[in-house]
Parts: structure tokens; sequence; C-alpha cells
């Protein structure tokens, strides 16, 4: 007999920044329920809307992907599984596969419970907790959809072959994204100041809009106390540097405009970089005020290198600034043309090739 049970139960790991409230509202790209059971049958009980920007989710049964969906309009009751044998305990994970939307405040999704007919489990204790901070790579975009797919909105995000999630494996941490795509440290790709991550870290999911997701609580204030990172993994710089080939940014504010832009003879121009390497070093140390025990990695490089040099320099003056021995820069393997996926992203090679590097970085902070 199939019983129900809350999404904030004493057995189940909540996954990703939220609130523990009940319907359990799901924000970031890899937020989710982690459930181990011995059913024969389990169903999620979700609910959700949108305007333009449709919600997908993943179901994943010990580690394999059994099932990837978009959600329908309003409640719905989605099998998971059914009629199998109940002589194995395993492992559930229901997660969010795509990142919050600014643009569509209609757009929401909620777990309001589960149902199932077998034992629930404790969760198997994880060893570490990784934060990863990025963008479009940290979001998953290009990992889902044939390499000739552009522009196709949620369907070209995906977490099969995320290096957040393959780093995170090796090392059985319990892993959370914050990531947005097009956005960076300083600026956006398109010379946005308005998009960058920084300003919104301190609150749970302060990047979407809306009343509807004030109500769900995404403005609030995030609990630092809740939840501590063992290593906070910051992939941020790529858009700032994509920035330096697009036009400016007017401010509908107040009509002033904003570029950073590149020297005649080659690489940022002064004033560019100083505002770009200030606003690393500025975001070190809220992560360091927020964070005192982890340690602060910054990756970078998936894309291109182009802002290696001022991303190495801007974290070695925080260093020296600050004597933080706990942080350090990294850099990644640059994508290729063998390598791309879908919407002109770095595919599953790129990713599985960071997830490498990262494992062996890693390793050497964590002993």
């Amino acid at each position: 007999m199939l019983k129900d049970y809350q999404p904030i139960h004493e057995h189940v790991r909540v996954m990703g920044r939220t609130k523990m409230t009940c319907p359990l509202p799901l924000f970031w790209s890899a937020s989710g329920l982690e459930i181990r059971t011995d059913s024969s049958q389990l169903w999620f009980d979700l609910e959700s809307d949108y305007r333009e920007m449709e919600e997908w989710i993943r179901i994943e049964v010990d580690g394999f992907c059994l099932q990837r969906m978009i959600v329908p309009k309003g409640r719905s009751r989605i099998c998971a599984f059914r009629g199998w044998p109940m002589d194995a305990v395993r492992t559930v994970k229901l997660r969010k596969e795509v990142q919050p939307a600014r643009e569509d405040e209609m757009r929401y999704l909620l777990v309001h419970g589960f149902s199932c007919d077998g034992q629930l489990y404790q969760p198997e204790e994880t060893k570490y907790r990784f934060e990863f901070i990025g963008d479009s790579l940290t979001s998953g975009v290009g990992l889902s959809g044939a390499v000739p797919l552009k522009k196709a909105g949620p369907a070209v995000y995906g977490l099969t072959g995320n290096y957040a999630l393959l780093t995170a494996e090796k090392f059985q941490a319990d892993v959370r994204l914050i990531s947005q795509c097009g956005w960076g440290v300083y600026c956006s790709c398109g010379n946005d100041f308005v998009r960058t991550i920084p300003p919104y870290y301190d609150q749970i999911c302060g990047v979407v809009t809306g009343e509807q997701n004030r109500e769900l609580g995404a403005f609030d204030r995030w609990d630092f106390e809740s939840w501590k990172p063992d290593v906070i993994i910051v992939n941020l710089g790529s858009n700032d540097g994509f920035a330096l080939d697009r036009d400016p940014w007017i401010n509908p504010e107040d009509g002033t405009s904003w570029q950073q832009v590149t020297n005649p003879y080659g690489g940022v121009e002064k004033t560019s970089a100083e505002r770009f390497e200030n606003g690393v070093i500025s975001f070190l140390k809220k992560l360091r005020r927020r964070n005192p025990d982890a340690y602060l990695l910054w990756a970078y490089g998936m894309c291109d290198h182009t802002m290696r040099p001022y991303l190495e320099k801007a974290v070695s003056a925080y260093v020296e600034e600050t004597k933080d021995e706990r942080a350090g820069f990294q850099i990644l393997p640059a994508t290729n043309d063998l390598w791309i996926g879908s919407d002109n992203h770095p595919g599953v090679k790129t990713h599985q090739l960071a997830a490498e590097v990262l494992t062996e970085r890693l390793r050497t902070i964590l002993g």
C-alpha cells in the first residue's frame, strides 16, 4: 500500500539552496531530493508553471538517469518507477535540470511530496560538501541535444556529464550549484553589471524576479550556518571576457553607458582590467566572510583563457592582502571544435577533462 511523505521528511536529503517548507520550491540547477527506499513503486507529487521557459527534471536510480522530462503545467503525479522487486535498497534522486529563469516570473517548480510502498532509509553520509558558483558552464548548457541544436531554451541544459557533478561524485560529496547563463563576476557577457552573481550570493535565490518568487522565499537571506561547504569552486570570468567583444550596455535607469574594452595592441585595457580584478577580490572577500572554513578555489578556462592573467593576478592580490592561505586559482582545459556540445557550448569531453583536473587539485587540498 502506498504511503505519502512530505519532501522535508527526516529520511530525505534536500539538495540545493531552498526554503525548507512544504511544498518545497526547487530553484537552482541540480536541486532536488535524495531518497533511499526498497519500494516497488515511487511517485512524485509536483507542481509547475511557466510562461516561456519550462521546467525540466531528471530521475536517477543508483546513479543511472532513468527519466528526463518536461514537468507539465499544474499539479502532476509522476511515476519514477513501478513493478520493481523489493529486494534491494535503491538511491533515488529527483533533480531539477535547468537553472532559475530571471526573465520568466511565472516559472516555478514545487515538490508537494512523494508516495511509495516500502521503507525509507537514512541517506548515506557524504564525505564533503562542495559549492560550485558559475555561469552556463556550471548550469550545464551544451550537455543536452545534438551539436546543431541552438537557441532551444531550457532543452540544451543538462546534468549528464556536468563537470561539477562529476567532481563531486569522485569525493562522495554533497554538491550545490549557484549559476546563471551569461552572468559574470564584474559584468555579464553583454557588459551588464546587473547580471553578476556576487550581489545575490547572500540570498536563497535572488537572481529571479517577481512577487511569486518572493512568497516562495527566493529573496530571503540564506542561512550560511545550515550548510557549510568544505570547498567553494568559483567558475566565473568567461562572460566577463566575452563582454570585451560586445556593444556597450545602456543602463535603463539613468542612460549611462558601460563597456569593458581591450587595448588596440592586445590584452584588456587597464581600467577595464582593474574593474574586473577588483570584482574578483571583492567576491573572494565576501565568500570568506560568509564561509570562514571553506577552501576558495577559483577555476577558469573551459571556453578560452582570455581572462587568465587577470584572474591569477586578482587571486594572488587577494591572498597577499588578506594572508588567506586557503584560497587559490586553477586553470582548466579549454574546449576545441571536436568537443563542442549543443548551443555552441563545451560538451561532455570538456566537462570530463575539467572534472579530472579539479579532482587532482582537490585531492591535494583535502588531503
